[in-house]
């Protein structure tokens, strides 16, 4: 009895001083969105590798205490051989992950610049890519360093040096899509296609340099990753738009009710479909999302696949 009492009384005043550090990370873990809130509680707390995926001059300048940094460009690698943007190999990333002190156990949070939509693509692109390659305790700061400063936080330029860390990657292709996978899967009516690219450049107006042709994935659903946060919008800082809005711009391109459809998520180089993804999969929930790794920057590239100009796909189930 007086054991219960005393842990009561224990629980009661953490709980009293902010909770209880470590399963607010556990709970965390599970949400794919962080605030900068919740952030600025948990900064000490044991497990968790917080990665700046700006430049190594905007971070050097100024980043989150003790947050390691990784620039974008070191998650999407240039492939000279496939002249296309592609995830490192499994080897690489594992050294890269383990460099930055990353476990098998560790809770993940990334963040961006949070100011632009490139900013914010580039962070949840950043995660993605670590899902795909395995590693599932991950989770998205809402709103990036952009937020994070608006609200007056903490911030230092002081470099950490993580011990290694035991990192493995182990990629899960239920997560990623690849030029073959693509290929077969193109007039397949079972499987959705959802273009991340603005409008013009769906529609067949505009392309990106060096994009080889103009247009779509025959049959994809435009879902821009710029209508997704709110970027932009009276110097607001990047944040996911709310969930209930998101559904509603999901019904509204012609997103299928069926959260098991198989949805296949492109841009031009994997960046804006990184958004694409943890706003349809970790977010409204479908169970079955996968990136197209080498996007329209590999798919356009190959003059015997097909592409449509000056249509809108819209699959409704």
């Amino acid at each position: 009895m007086k054991k219960n009492l005393f842990q009561s009384a224990i629980f009661m005043l953490l709980f009293a001083l902010g909770g209880f550090i470590l399963p607010a990370v556990a709970a965390a873990a599970s949400d794919p969105l962080v605030s900068t809130d919740w952030l600025s509680r948990n900064l000490q707390a044991k497990g968790l590798v917080l990665i700046d995926v700006r430049t190594e001059t905007n971070y050097g300048v100024g980043h989150i205490p003790g947050a390691v940094n990784m620039g974008y460009n070191g998650w999407e690698p240039f492939n000279d051989d496939r002249e296309c943007q592609l995830r490192p190999t499994p080897a690489q990333f594992t050294e890269l992950m383990r460099k930055l002190g990353i476990n098998s156990s560790s809770h993940v949070v990334i963040y961006d610049h949070g100011n632009t939509i490139s900013d914010a693509t580039k962070g949840a692109a950043a995660y993605w890519v670590l899902k795909s390659m395995g590693h599932q305790n991950v989770s998205y700061l809402n709103g990036g360093f952009t937020k994070w400063t608006f609200e007056g936080k903490e911030i230092d330029n002081l470099k950490p040096t993580p011990a290694a860390g035991d990192f493995t990657a182990k990629p899960d292709m239920d997560k990623t899509a690849d030029f073959d996978d693509v290929k077969t899967k193109v007039n397949n009516k079972n499987v959705v296609f959802v273009d991340s690219r603005t409008p013009e450049q769906h529609f067949g107006v505009e392309k990106r340099g060096d994009v080889e042709r103009f247009g779509h994935i025959p049959g994809s659903i435009s879902l821009p990753a710029l209508y997704l946060t709110n970027a932009g919008a009276n110097r607001a800082p990047a944040t996911v738009k709310d969930r209930k809005i998101l559904a509603e711009i999901a019904q509204g391109v012609g997103l299928p009710s069926d959260k098991n459809t198989e949805i296949i998520v492109y841009c031009n180089t994997c960046q804006f479909a990184g958004m694409g993804y943890l706003v349809l999969q970790d977010v409204l929930g479908y169970k079955n999302v996968k990136v197209y790794d080498g996007s329209m920057l590999e798919y356009a590239a190959s003059e015997e696949l097909p592409l449509a100009k000056f249509a809108w796909g819209h699959v409704t189930r």
